[in-house]
């Protein structure tokens, strides 16, 4: 499970470099996206076994990458994270399709759960 691939998305370089670190201290490899096109672009060239995207991004949010994600590749499995709670935003994206709905601040415990989850369906 440790060699597959994870790609997270969020427009704040903090989170990104967090995120890859703890899943890089856990035995996975990654890569990053700042925006949704990026992301998408990484995809065309890259596999990834599961993505990682915050809702709130500028010009594509998290729910168009999630939408784009499970049109274009069906097999790859997505988390959303937000640092808001809306119980409307979880349902929607548990509904779109996503694996799981993470919140910020962050529990690392938690996002390695969710991550090992995701992956094993």
């Amino acid at each position: 499970m440790k060699s597959k691939k994870i790609l997270i998305v969020d427009d704040e370089k903090q989170i990104l470099e967090m995120m890859t670190e703890l899943l890089e201290e856990n035995g996975f490899k990654s890569g990053q996206a700042l925006t949704g096109e990026e992301a998408l672009k990484m995809l065309e060239s890259e596999a990834y076994s599961l993505v990682i995207s915050d809702v709130r991004m500028p010009e594509m949010d998290g729910f168009e990458l999630l939408e784009e994600i499970k049109a274009r590749y069906p097999k790859t499995k997505m988390i959303m994270m937000t640092g808001y709670t809306d119980d409307y935003d979880i349902s929607d994206a548990l509904i779109l399709g996503a694996e799981d709905y993470i919140t910020k601040p962050f529990d690392e415990a938690k996002i390695m759960l969710a991550v090992k989850n995701a992956l094993k369906n």
